[in-house]
């Protein structure tokens, strides 16, 4: 509100509030010290019914209907809320009373009673208190509810009248206590627009109201309040404001309701507090009714009376409470609970009061009451608590729940997009999260590692990190958040934090039904984003470890290449050339033999460090790896390539050198380790795939399934590690299966789509 620094708002917050407190104050007074009549009056007809002070005949008695009180005849007390009854008279005085019974009129010296306790209590037992509450809401909401817009002054004036009119309706103005029956009438009238005006608006405007019509609405209420404060009006007239007041907020509410399906989740918190404000009287009279219980225990009823403007001041600002709002929540959850074991213990131990005849009942009531609410207690509010917390406040999971549900497959998560699977898919779906945005955060630069609902123009640059970091874990309510600011989209941000170190954000945006993160989930999902900032962690470091060993890995290649090449190049080259030089000295047959091995050998070496057939393709790598293999073994063991090709396919040179030396492996294992016959090498080579299996007849060894890394080094399987790591690097499938005497297969598969 752009003028509340001005003198008039600084009134309203820091006066009105009191001087309010003061009217109550002053009208409670008057109920409990200026109201003692030694009997009560039926304010419509005059008719007594009931009598306080039992003084000698001739005295007042029950269905007596008062004709005159002192000077003042009660015709001209029912026309006339100025005048009252008793004015110059003290306790003590003689007061001469008329009333008419049985169709005459008698003549009674009435001795005015001085203050006595069973009158006191009656003057308890009524609904005066309720006024405070209203009072107590209205302050809070001046207080507490931000932001100090058009809803925060209605809601302040709509608690602080009901509260003044309350007050002075309470008895009071019955009797025309200091001018409370015309205080009465007074604020119901001022009520009127505002009630309208406030339910117009609430919880959020219905569109936007023309000046004109706004000025003549008050204007209206303004101009009956002072015809009604001059008696310018019928006395009952208020009646009708009261109903129109009543009415027109009902129908506003339901218009609401049927417009924005959204708000319905705030209701239902004010509807439960209605009907537990009603059914605690509706309970006590039906007892009454049936065994007869007092009036000083059927007060009691109106226990839950209280939760009614409390309630009211929820569902009209949950969204803006803050971080009070976890608090309010406990709150109501507890106040309900023990209004519900009140409805349902309140009348059985009254029954128990009135029917049990044993010795020391009360003993035997109280213990068996502390004994129920304790149980009732320890059992029953946890799960009271989450009935209330997910079907009334709209929390979709408690916080155990949540954290339980999803921190595993966080935590747990080894792969960027795995973790972002989790995340998309499972953990702001269920939280019915529609909009978001999952940004890594490094050396001053945002990335966009996940987003939904957006688009790309929608997401911060990084010179909106400091609002960023500046708005973490505070919630932005689409009501208070001005559209056309930067990314008001965003309702909570929540940082991802290593330690002291920034790694990323959680952006949450629009979410279902009403774009409210209450304070209750907000903990719970910062501990998400948490367990987020330890996965992303680990995935970050594993992929720079899983780069640099890769670059490792292409650094062994390349030193491989390039001693092949050497050694074919320069050393071969040059053993021929030495053979052919015509000064060479003529050579015996032994050493003829024995330079050619060498040579042989040489060539192994320069085929094993790089096979230059893979230059024209796996096909052809694969093939001659079958061939030297089988004449290496000297035909003991049947090597038997099938291999089948799609067209002169090639992959890329990373998928074609891994996957030929996962092949070598496999037969070089057969061979050395598993003592093998026979060795089949089929594949299956496609223009965007492949697929190889080696299958070997040797004696196996034991598999134990999903056996991890570190497990296999410990059983020293060396060769399986390697080819587990040249699949991965490749982003390929590999599968190995062995069991003792049944020989071994290994299979793998690649997919371009799965290419690094």
């Amino acid at each position: 509100m752009k003028t509340r620094n001005n003198s008039l708002w600084w009134i309203f917050e820091h006066v009105l509030p009191w001087l309010v407190l003061a009217i109550l104050l002053t009208y409670t007074y008057a109920k409990f010290f200026r109201h003692s009549y030694g009997f009560r009056v039926e304010p419509s007809t005059g008719l007594i019914v009931f009598v306080f002070d039992k003084q000698p005949e001739p005295t007042l008695k029950v269905n007596d209907l008062v004709v005159q009180i002192g000077a003042v005849r009660w015709a001209d007390f029912d026309a006339n809320l100025s005048h009252s009854f008793f004015e110059g008279y003290k306790p003590g005085d003689t007061v001469p009373i008329q009333v008419e019974r049985g169709g005459q009129q008698i003549d009674i010296s009435w001795k005015y009673p001085h203050s006595n306790e069973e009158e006191f209590r009656d003057q308890l037992d009524s609904e005066w208190w309720l006024a405070y509450f209203f009072w107590v809401a209205g302050f809070l909401t001046i207080l507490l509810v931000r932001p100090k817009d058009d809803g925060w002054v209605l809601m302040s004036f709509f608690n602080f009248l009901t509260a003044i009119w309350l007050i002075a309706g309470s008895g009071l103005s019955a009797y025309h206590i200091w001018y409370s029956g015309i205080v009465l009438r007074v604020g119901v009238w001022l009520c009127l627009p505002v009630y309208l005006h406030l339910h117009w608006v609430f919880p959020r405007p219905l569109g936007r109201l023309p000046g004109w019509l706004v000025v003549s609405i008050y204007g209206v209420g303004i101009l009956l309040a002072v015809a009604q404060a001059f008696q310018l009006l019928p006395n009952e007239l208020y009646l009708l404001g009261f109903i129109i007041a009543l009415a027109g907020s009902l129908l506003l509410l339901v218009i609401h309701l049927w417009r924005h399906p959204s708000i319905r989740r705030d209701f239902r918190l004010l509807l439960i507090a209605l009907g537990l404000a009603i059914a605690p009287g509706m309970i006590w009279i039906a007892v009454d009714s049936i065994f007869g219980i007092p009036s000083t225990l059927g007060s009691l009823g109106v226990m839950s009376l209280p939760l009614l403007p409390l309630a009211y001041l929820y569902a009209a600002f949950r969204r803006r409470l803050g971080n009070i709002e976890l608090r309010v929540n406990r709150f109501f959850t507890i106040i309900i609970f023990v209004i519900l074991l009140g409805i349902l213990g309140l009348p059985l131990i009254a029954l128990a009061e009135y029917t049990v005849t044993l010795p020391n009942k009360a003993v035997l009531i109280g213990s068996a009451v502390f004994v129920v609410t304790s149980i009732a207690c320890l059992w029953g509010y946890p799960a009271f608590e989450n009935f209330m917390d997910r079907h009334i406040l709209g929390i979709p999971l408690t916080s155990k729940r949540l954290l339980e549900h999803f921190s595993t497959q966080i935590t747990t998560s080894v792969s960027l997009p795995g973790l972002t699977r989790v995340l998309n898919e499972e953990v702001f779906p269920t939280l019915l999260v529609r909009q978001f945005a999952f940004l890594e955060y490094d050396q001053g630069s945002l990335t966009v590692l996940s987003s939904m609902g957006l688009d790309p123009e929608q997401l911060p640059e990084e010179g909106y990190i400091p609002d960023l970091i500046a708005h973490s874990g505070l919630y932005s309510s689409p009501v208070a958040t001005a559209t056309d600011q930067p990314y008001s989209w965003i309702r909570l941000v929540l940082p991802l934090k290593l330690g002291n170190e920034l790694i990323g954000f959680w952006l949450l945006g629009r979410r279902d039904p009403d774009d409210l993160y209450s304070q209750q989930e907000i903990p719970v999902l910062s501990s998400l984003a948490n367990l987020t900032s330890i996965a992303l962690s680990n995935i970050l470091q594993t992929e720079r470890l899983k780069a640099m060993y890769e670059a490792n890995i292409g650094r062994y290649e390349q030193e491989r290449l390039r001693l092949s090449r050497d050694l074919h190049d320069s050393i071969l080259n040059e053993m021929a050339a030495l053979l052919m030089r015509s000064d060479s000295p003529v050579s015996s047959p032994q050493f003829q033999k024995a330079f050619e091995a060498l040579t042989e050998r040489l060539r192994e070496i320069v085929s094993g460090l790089r096979p230059p057939t893979l230059n024209f393709g796996l096909k052809y790598a694969l093939d001659e790896l079958a061939e030297n293999l089988s004449e290496r073994n000297q035909n003991s063991v049947r090597i038997e390539p099938h291999l089948r090709a799609e067209g002169d396919c090639r992959y890329p040179d990373l998928v074609e050198h891994h996957s030929y030396r996962i092949v070598q492996e496999a037969c070089e294992n057969a061979l050395r380790y598993a003592h093998a016959k026979t060795i089949m090498v089929n594949a299956e080579l496609l223009q965007e795939s492949l697929d190889i299996r080696v299958e070997d007849d040797g004696i196996g060894f034991q598999m134990e399934t999903n056996r991890k890394l570190n497990e296999m080094l410990a059983h020293k399987h060396f060769g399986l590690v390697g080819m587990l790591e040249r699949a991965n690097l490749i982003g390929a499938e590999i599968e190995i299966d062995s069991r003792l005497g049944g020989g071994t297969r290994i299979r793998v598969r690649w997919r371009l789509k799965h290419s690094i």
